[in-house]
């Protein structure tokens, strides 16, 4: 079984990887992963061998913490900055007065006698000792049991430092002066030091998860709730499936449910990333951190707490920023090693300098120097720190990564097999198209509206959303599957279908229509009479918008690009030419999918699977990376590694940049971690005093502590990563519209809609609080386009800034 707990008391990456070895070797322990950043660990074991207490008592035998994870109690766990705050400030009330001691002579400061000196600096450097005893505690308990970490270092650094001043201090106070120099300010510094490194560096590994906080601070602390028909106002936690939620114009939708009633525009921007509001109204459905920007609704709850969406999405970021990448494997091993290889070094350096020298105060110097600038903790956050970054800003765009993995590898894709229904396309029949060959099409389009009326058959529903409301009522409505339609009108029969349907003199003439629709994918719906062909209809499964870019974006960046489908032969062709893609694959059936992707892996191929449905479900598994739409069904998106949230299929070029950039980060950040200990260490010993350059403890302290802060820092330049930007929008090209005559969300969906239909527009985003609207463009457009569009909406436009 698996188990997740919670590790506190870890410091660097030698802790975590001290903590697997331990837990590997007990007897029934199939696989342990230890996230530094996530302070969880996660164990797969046999139940029959070995138990959770065992587990446990072997983490705590290393002197860490560990519960079993819990999701509520790890969220309501005391900032580790602010313990660590309070230890840097109560450090500097010692440290300061140690500095006036120790370095005062230096500018001229009186100073007491040799003998008080030295006591007063003995007992302020106990004094930040005391203050930052867990480095003693963490670090000898981790040299004890043989997994020595960063703390270690930290202690012997700090502990060398005071015991060598104590001896001297003892024989100062017996009448030996020996005139030698004393560590007592880098016994203290050095400390002091790590503590301010820490804590810089855990301010900066909370902004990691910047991006899941603003989504948990989405939810309200309280909810207006109606029960028993009275209305009342409850904590957020106690919301329960069944209850009626009251939901205002500025209020955040608390779960996932249905309206039940009223009418609103929805945000849907947290979740999906679209900044269009839509309009729900009575039985449509809602996610959680949807926001009411207009109206009022009351909604049943259907899923409340870790159920919603929210909470599942929240739940998969921080799992996947939580899991190891690939890359983290090497460091973690020579991580694992560093310690008992720094502290050989150190050894070393003070033998070697004391024999050369014969002067015991330069020799600890050095080897102080050493104990203390070495940093496996660079090491340890080179990975996990920009994969949680990544997966964070992944989120945001609507990129769910399920784990650091996928992250990793959707970088090395070089084809992209793409599912065509509800991935290219919208998933749904349109009347694309309408012939008329009677005088009379407001009577054509209300008769099909009532013949259609009857059905539930999706071609039904859309040819009665094209034809509109009818009053006409038919009679004998029959239904011939595989054929389509017939009703009676006025003592007249009335034929809504194929030409499998007609009359044999009306097939005939039906067959040029049926070839010049059919040749480009649609499918021919006719209107016919006993005697003659009413109307013409052609119906497709419509492209999205966003699919001409996508593929474009994918083929630019060199990638083959195909597509797979179940439909027939002319369809598959006509879609894949509309789209630029020239290799396809017609009728396939899900275990042709799979086969097709196993084919390109065969010969070389690293694949990207898109798709959406069930039948899709094999291919996401078989692939290197299985791309879900998020408005998919549930099986696809558990058989994927990464969840497209929105469903926008340009969001795979997206999702292959940002594995680009981070992949590099995580590459820039071993650089550093591996250059800078391979200088530092080096110079701490005085290999390099022959040309001046050397190195105190205290300066030595420092080194290390930004040392980690630069890895953090640069992994959090990931944060700023910009789609638009990486895909080539040039945002010079932008123009901001005052309007004037917005009153309302329904205005706002207005002016969105005249302006994105205008072609080289790429993004709208409408602002009813200033009356503005943002247009991006893919190429230059004349202002009156932009005049006439808006005025043809019903709104005046003042001012193009």
């Amino acid at each position: 079984m698996k188990e997740k707990y919670t590790v506190t008391g870890m410091s660097c990456s030698a802790c975590s990887a001290g903590i697997e070895r331990s837990v590997k070797k007990i007897q029934g322990v199939k696989q342990v992963e230890v996230s530094l950043i996530g302070e969880r660990m996660t164990v797969d074991y046999d139940e029959n061998v070995v138990d959770s207490t065992q587990i446990c008592l072997a983490v705590q035998k290393l002197g860490y913490g560990i519960a079993p994870f819990d999701e509520r109690t790890f969220e309501k766990q005391q900032p580790q900055t602010d313990t660590l705050k309070k230890r840097f400030f109560l450090s500097l009330i010692f440290l300061i007065p140690l500095l006036y001691f120790s370095m005062g002579d230096m500018v001229g400061l009186p100073q007491p006698k040799k003998w008080i000196n030295f006591t007063a600096q003995m007992l302020l450097a106990l004094g930040v000792i005391i203050v930052n005893f867990k480095f003693f505690t963490s670090g000898t308990v981790a040299l004890i049991k043989r997994v020595p970490n960063m703390d270690t270092l930290v202690a012997l650094g700090s502990g060398v430092s005071f015991l060598y001043s104590f001896v001297y201090t003892l024989l100062l106070y017996f009448g030996n002066d020996y005139h030698t120099h004393i560590f007592y300010e880098s016994a203290g510094m050095i400390l002091a030091l790590v503590t301010l490194g820490k804590w810089l560096e855990e301010k900066s590994k909370r902004k990691t998860g910047a991006e899941i906080e603003k989504l948990l601070k989405l939810m309200p602390n309280i909810v207006t709730v109606e029960r028993g028909g009275v209305q009342s106002q409850i904590e957020f936690s106690q919301i329960q499936v069944g209850d009626i939620l009251i939901v205002k114009q500025g209020e955040y939708v608390p779960v996932d449910g249905k309206v039940i009633d009223g009418k609103a525009f929805i945000d849907r921007k947290a979740i999906t990333g679209e900044s269009m509001p839509i309009e729900v109204e009575e039985g449509d459905k809602l996610t959680g951190a949807d926001i009411v920007t207009s109206g009022y609704i009351k909604v049943l709850a259907e899923k409340v707490g870790a159920d919603t969406t929210l909470s599942q999405i929240v739940k998969m970021v921080k799992e996947a920023g939580a899991s190891k990448a690939p890359l983290q494997k090497t460091a973690d091993k020579i991580a694992g090693v560093f310690v008992p290889v720094v502290t050989l070094i150190a050894v070393v350096t003070f033998i070697l300098w004391f024999s050369i020298t014969g002067d015991i105060a330069k020799s600890a110097n050095y080897a102080i120097s050493v104990l203390v600038i070495s940093c496996p903790c660079s090491l340890g956050l080179a990975t996990p720190v920009a994969v949680m970054v990544a997966t964070g800003k992944g989120m945001s765009l609507g990129i769910l990564y399920k784990d650091a993995e996928a992250l990793q590898k959707a970088h090395t894709i070089n084809c992209v097999l793409l599912d065509k229904t509800a991935t290219l396309t919208v998933g749904q029949p349109t009347v694309t198209d309408c012939i008329c060959l009677v005088e009379d099409k407001t009577f054509v389009l209300q008769l099909v509206s009532a013949i259609e009326k009857h059905s539930n058959h999706p071609i039904a529903q859309c040819m009665q959303a094209y034809a509109g409301q009818s009053d006409l009522q038919t009679q004998e409505y029959n239904y011939q599957t595989g054929k389509g339609a017939t009703a009676q009108y006025n003592g007249d029969t009335y034929y809504l279908g194929n030409k499998k349907l007609l009359n044999n003199a009306l097939q005939q003439q039906a067959i040029d229509y049926e070839n010049e629709y059919s040749n480009q994918g649609k499918t021919v719906v006719f209107l016919a009479n006993n005697r003659q062909i009413l109307a013409v209809f052609a119906v497709a499964d419509t492209l999205k918008e966003e699919s001409y870019q996508a593929v474009a974006l994918l083929k630019e960046r060199g990638l083959r690009v195909a597509m797979l489908t179940g439909d027939n032969e002319r369809v598959a062709k006509a879609i894949a030419k509309q789209v630029g893609i020239d290799d396809y694959y017609a009728e396939a059936l899900p275990k042709d999918k799979a086969e097709a992707v196993s084919r390109v892996q065969s010969v070389g191929g690293i694949v990207a699977m898109v798709g959406d449905g069930i039948n899709d479900s094999p291919a996401l598994k078989s692939s290197d990376i299985g791309v879900a739409m998020g408005n998919g069904t549930d099986i696809a998106m558990d058989s994927a590694e990464v969840v497209l949230s929105r469903g926008d299929i340009r969001l795979v070029d997206t999702m292959i940049r940002l594995s680009q950039k981070t992949v590099q980060n995580i590459h820039q950040n071993l650089f550093w971690a591996f250059f800078y200990n391979c200088i530092a260490i080096p110079v701490a010993s005085g290999a390099f005093a022959f040309a001046g350059l050397s190195l105190n403890p205290m300066i030595s302290a420092l080194c290390m502590s930004l040392s980690s802060l630069f890895v953090v820092t640069n992994a959090l330049r990931l944060s700023r990563f910009d789609d638009k930007k990486e895909q080539g929008v040039n945002r010079t090209m932008q123009k901001t519209l005052k309007i004037e005559g917005m009153i309302c969300m329904r205005c706002v969906a207005h002016i969105q809609k005249a302006l994105t239909q205008i072609p080289g527009v790429s993004e709208v985003e409408v602002n009813l609080k200033k009356k503005t609207a943002m247009i991006v463009l893919e190429q230059e457009i004349d202002n009156e386009v932009f005049i006439k569009a808006v005025e043809d909406a019903g709104y005046t436009l003042k001012k193009i800034l």
